[in-house]
Formats: C-alpha cells, sequence, structure tokens
C-alpha cells in the first residue's frame, strides 16, 4: 500500500502542479492583456494631453509674438519721436535766429528811412 499511495501522491502531485502551473500562465496572460489595456489607454490620454499642453504653449507664444511686436513698434516709435524733438529743437533754434536777424533789418531798415 505504501508503493500505491506514494504512486498516488506522486500523479496528485503532478496533477496539482500542472493545474497551478496552467492557472498561474492563465493568470499571467490575463494580467499582461490588462496591462496592454490600460498602457494603451494611458497613451492615448497622455497624447491628448500633449496636444493640449502643446495648444496652449501655441496660444502663449503668440501672446508672446503679439507683446514683442507691440513693445518693439513703440520702442521705435519713441527713438523716431525723441529724433524729431531733437531736430525739431533745432529748427525752433534756426527759425528764431532768422526771424532776429529779418527784425534787426527792419529795425535798420526802419531808423535809416527816417
Amino acid at each position: 500500500m505504501d508503493d500505491e499511495l506514494r504512486t498516488y501522491l506522486q500523479v496528485m502531485e503532478e496533477r496539482t502542479g500542472a493545474r497551478i502551473a496552467a492557472e498561474i500562465r492563465a493568470s499571467e496572460e490575463r494580467t499582461a492583456a490588462l496591462m496592454a489595456a490600460e498602457v494603451g489607454g494611458l497613451h492615448i490620454d497622455m497624447e491628448r494631453r500633449f496636444a493640449r499642453v502643446g495648444a496652449r504653449f501655441d496660444s502663449i507664444d503668440a501672446r508672446l509674438k503679439l507683446q514683442a511686436g507691440l513693445i518693439q513698434s513703440g520702442a521705435r516709435a519713441m527713438a523716431r519721436f525723441s529724433e524729431f524733438s531733437e531736430n525739431s529743437e533745432q529748427r525752433w533754434v534756426d527759425l528764431d535766429a532768422r526771424l532776429r536777424a529779418v527784425e534787426r533789418k527792419l529795425e535798420n531798415g526802419a531808423s535809416g528811412k527816417q
């Protein structure tokens, strides 16, 4: 009976081992399929979120370019205004000198006729 029992137990151990191995393989396959589905879902979600972030960066870039253009055009306008002011001042000085010269001529001419 010991040999029969030993043989029976060995057969049962082999069957049990085979069933456990089959269950483990099936469990591993299910786990792998679930992980693949989850990773695929995460990949799609990440792509969508990165697209939204990219769109926000594009929007920020457009606003910064607009602001930079306004700043540059403002700086150029101020430079032109400053140059005009400097030239304008010189023109006023020249005009004042010409006006004084005309006044002197008129005064000399008026006093010379009398």
